[in-house]
């Protein structure tokens, strides 16, 4: 029997030079990038061989664009993306930060284009990048679909590209000169949600969640208790250890590797919270380096955000009750913020794991309908004339 071959194709020159090819006959086809004896290989995500000429072509003609930019002391989006996806600013940041921004990065990028010099960027350039996005006429990378996002998304994907562009400057050549030399996007304002869902979760709707805990899965209970308890983002209190949690102290150590801003911090728990992690670990018999919430599949790894997602519906489900849009475990960390109002947006900042006293007073701490009466009805002090 004949085997089929598989399929390959090279372009360019030496020195920029890149082989398309399948990895297996009829698979994905792959591209291997060449450039100063070093390559780089990528899924395209696709097994259509004239896309993928075409695109070959595009990253030649951009290899050769980035070349000559350097030449010329300017710099191309294309190679500022590259650049900052191999920097140290970039490759220290947690493997799902990385996918995050390269994503965004480079969905931006190949809307302008690789061989786009950075210093023509204006306004207007972010303006087009907004109206295309809201009408879905913006592709993800390595795919010809794109759909309508709201301005929160589109101001997150710009506001990388401005990041990247701050790196620049800061960031010096080996002659001493800056890559650039100023941003060109300085000053210009970038969509944002004008209205943007931030819903708190009542205190009666965590009690009714709680009662049907128990019908879902013996872990929501105390996902519940702990996520309320602590105003922890889910990836911090989902990934606890037990050598995290110290009775005798009555403290949670909260780990580096499991917070957003890589903020490790030991911080006193709540009596509830205490009552709750000691019948769990009473019920579990088992302490050290082991996950309180273990997986249902694996119990020595912590359980999933999906998985965790799920049973919170289901709790809703069976409560009656529908949760608000973006209403899931993130609105228990509003409603602990928005409770601690009385407090100094210092110590909450610190005691809820946020590095920002900016962002508890912007994104959690919520106006509400009582407080709201309280400062209208009772001033603090009264004006008097001397």
């Amino acid at each position: 029997m004949k085997h089929r071959k598989c399929w390959s194709k090279s372009l360019g020159e030496r020195g920029r030079r890149i082989r398309l090819y399948e990895k297996y006959p009829g698979g994905p086809i792959m591209r291997s990038v060449f450039v100063n004896g070093k390559e780089a290989r990528k899924s395209l995500g696709h097994r259509d061989k004239e896309k993928a000429i075409r695109q070959g072509y595009e990253l030649v003609h951009a290899l050769l664009a980035n070349e000559n930019a350097l030449d010329e002391q300017s710099l191309t989006l294309g190679l500022l993306m590259d650049l900052y996806l191999e920097s140290p600013a970039h490759l220290t940041k947690k493997a799902r930060t990385q996918h995050d921004e390269g994503r965004m990065l480079r969905r931006v990028v190949e809307f302008f284009g690789r061989t786009r010099n950075v210093d023509t960027l204006s306004e207007s350039d972010v303006k087009r990048y907004t109206m295309a996005r809201r009408r879905g006429e913006v592709a993800r990378p390595d795919d010809e679909n794109g759909r309508p996002v709201g301005d929160r998304t589109i101001g997150a994907d710009l506001e990388m590209l401005v990041r990247a562009l701050r790196w620049a400057v800061r960031e010096r050549k080996t002659n001493g000169e800056r890559l650039l030399k100023e941003s060109p996007l300085v000053g210009v304002r970038l969509p944002s949600e004008r209205n943007p869902k931030r819903p708190v979760m009542s205190h009666d709707v965590y009690l009714r969640l709680v009662d049907f805990a128990d019908r879902v899965h013996p872990l929501l209970k105390l996902a519940l208790v702990v996520a309320e308890g602590t105003g922890r983002r889910l990836s911090a209190w989902r990934n606890l250890f037990w050598d995290d949690v110290d009775f005798d102290a009555g403290t949670i150590r909260w780990r580096a590797a499991n917070d957003k801003k890589g903020y490790e911090q030991v911080v006193p728990m709540s009596n509830a919270v205490k009552r709750a992690l000691t019948a769990a670990r009473r019920a579990q018999q088992t302490i050290g380096n082991t996950p309180v919430f273990p997986a249902p599949k694996n119990p020595a790894q912590p359980c999933g955000r999906h998985v965790l997602d799920g049973w919170l519906r289901k709790a809703y489900q069976l409560a009656d009750l529908t949760p608000q849009p973006g209403g899931m475990w993130h609105s228990l960390r509003r409603k602990w913020a928005t409770e601690r109002k009385g407090y100094p947006v210092k110590d909450v900042a610190f005691a809820g794991g946020w590095r920002s006293e900016r962002t508890v007073l912007s994104s959690y701490q919520q106006a509400d309908a009582e407080t709201v009466r309280q400062v209208v009805l009772h001033p603090t002090q009264r004006i008097v004339s001397r």
